[in-house]
């Protein structure tokens, strides 16, 4: 059974949304050379309760692989830099890491 985890970026406006928004349009290839399958990304415009745009994405880990080490690895990569040229990192004001286990009538297992 694969290993799912739903990233959650709150970014500082709702122009770095649109930019990280292509941003991870180019991480999907180069984070599938290191193991790491996106199954979807959604836009949250204003966060309730916060008012902040939001980028969620799920994503999944073979089974069996270490999730930080395959994330680590990504992350030193030279498609990672590439990605995120340009791109102000302080524009992320906030990054949450959740490991979602599926139930036994999940489709996505």
């Amino acid at each position: 059974m694969s290993q799912f985890q739903l990233r959650v970026y709150t970014l500082s406006s709702a122009e770095a949304l649109v930019a990280y928004e292509t941003i991870w349009s180019k991480h999907i290839p180069g984070m599938a050379k290191h193991r790491i399958t996106t199954h979807g990304v959604w836009t949250v415009p204003e966060a309730p309760g916060s008012g902040t745009p939001q980028l969620y994405a799920l994503v999944s880990y073979r089974d069996g692989d270490d999730v930080q080490e395959r994330l680590l690895a990504y992350l030193a990569s030279p498609e990672f830099r590439a990605d995120m040229e340009g791109f102000d990192l302080g524009q992320i004001v906030g990054v949450t890491e959740t490991v979602l286990t599926p139930t036994a009538d999940s489709p996505l297992r």
